[in-house]
């Protein structure tokens, strides 16, 4: 279940085992206490699969169930700490963290990673200069300069960057992303060059100048390293369709609505799909999956009412729908603002609203890059309605706070 993205299967079957009609008959009330090793891939498939779902009750709940014997292992306290820090905890990371001893090579990357993740990127490269240097390998590396890359710390990634002896691919992607966003083309640019004297390019490193163009509405320069990216990898479709939408993007934010169109109506024609966003958030205990303007839930109704009332409130606030962030051709019974509000996160936080009206707190994990609008949108979601949002997307976790800001400074 865990192996195939099946994270609600795992924790049901997982529960199974500790709550069954009759304890007495369960695979794990049979185990012999001292058989310590036989019980470590049940609990570590369970975190891993509670990780996946991004909610901080569900960690608290398995987390209690883990007996104290299983605590002072090293698979299950590294597999703790990326738990916590996945979902938004860092504080209950770093009190695993800080009992250790002696911690190993993994707990020191996963708490380094947990940093990172959070936004918290001082502290993240902190703990990396406390590690023994005989440590270091390119997980370490990688989720230190990710760190500083997320917390805009370019000074300090040069400098990690500048003292590793054997640079890989994944390293060089990573600082290159660092460089983009802070919009400093050229330096990234000669990194690229620098790696492909003694390597094959790799569309990792484009994607990386790309999304900092995209960043930049750097129109002139995302056009460049499209068409560089179409005589490099011209094989490469999943790619080229993610670096299409990007230049879309930029074409459209910058104006140029014509060309923004025509990249979509070509997106379109190819008969490519792109990868489907998806949002899922936990409600009184129960795992909800949405997609953009999905319409599944029993209670859609009531989910497109609150959101069509979430969207006065912001607009009464001052948010303009920005229109850059729509990757398609609008149909004739759209609008800018019904589709900005169709996407998958905003179906979620207005579910959690449904659900329970004056929550102070919800949480979801998203697929994919949360886009420049809805990243706004929920700044002042939080603040209008006095809730704390957290979003895990494909890149960080977003703490949007009470006071309309948000953990990742707008540096995402």
């Amino acid at each position: 279940y865990v192996e195939n993205n099946l994270a609600q299967k795992t924790i049901e079957l997982f529960n199974e085992l500790k709550n069954p009609a009759d304890v007495n008959k369960t695979l794990l009330n049979q185990m012999k206490l001292d058989d310590i090793q036989s019980s470590i891939p049940i609990y570590l498939s369970a975190i891993k699969a509670v990780s996946q779902i991004g909610d901080y009750s569900k960690a608290q709940s398995i987390f209690k169930q883990i007996p104290d014997s299983l605590l002072v292992e090293n698979q299950i306290r590294g597999a703790l700490i990326d738990l916590w820090g996945k979902v938004g905890s860092v504080v209950e990371a770093k009190l695993i963290f800080d009992k250790i001893r002696q911690p190993n090579i993994i707990e020191y990357t996963t708490m380094v990673n947990s940093y990172g993740l959070n936004g918290m990127g001082m502290q993240a490269i902190a703990l990396f200069h406390q590690i023994p240097r005989e440590f270091l390998h390119e997980a370490t590396y990688v989720c230190a300069l990710n760190a500083c890359s997320h917390s805009g710390l370019v000074s300090e990634a040069r400098l990690i960057f500048k003292n590793i002896e054997m640079k890989t691919m994944r390293i060089y992607s990573t600082m290159i992303d660092c460089l983009s966003r802070a919009s400093a083309f050229e330096q990234a640019q000669e990194l690229i060059d620098e790696y492909e004297r003694n390597h094959s390019p790799d569309s990792t490193m484009y994607m990386a100048l790309l999304s900092g163009a995209r960043n930049a509405k750097n129109a002139y320069l995302s056009q460049n390293i499209y068409d560089r990216m179409k005589n490099l990898f011209p094989e490469k479709k999943d790619p080229l369709i993610s670096a299409a939408v990007l230049l879309a993007n930029v074409y459209a934010s910058s104006g140029e609505i014509d060309k923004a169109s025509d990249i979509r109506l070509e997106i379109y024609k190819s008969g490519t799909k792109k990868k489907v966003g998806l949002t899922w958030i936990t409600v009184d205990g129960q795992l909800y999956t949405f997609r953009a303007h999905d319409r599944s839930h029993p209670r859609s109704n009531e989910i497109y009412a609150e959101g069509e009332k979430i969207s006065n409130e912001i607009i009464k606030y001052g948010h303009q729908y920005d229109s850059s962030w729509i990757t398609r051709v609008l149909d004739e019974d759209e609008t800018v603002e019904s589709v900005l509000c169709g996407h998958s996160e905003r179906l979620a936080i207005a579910w959690g609203f449904v659900a329970n009206p004056n929550a102070s707190k919800l949480q979801m994990v998203k697929n994919l890059r949360i886009c420049g609008d809805c990243h706004r949108s929920t700044k002042l979601i939080a603040a209008i309605r006095q809730c704390e949002i957290i979003v895990r997307d494909a890149n960080r976790i977003h703490h949007f706070y009470k006071n309309g800001q948000c953990s990742c400074n707008d540096y995402f």
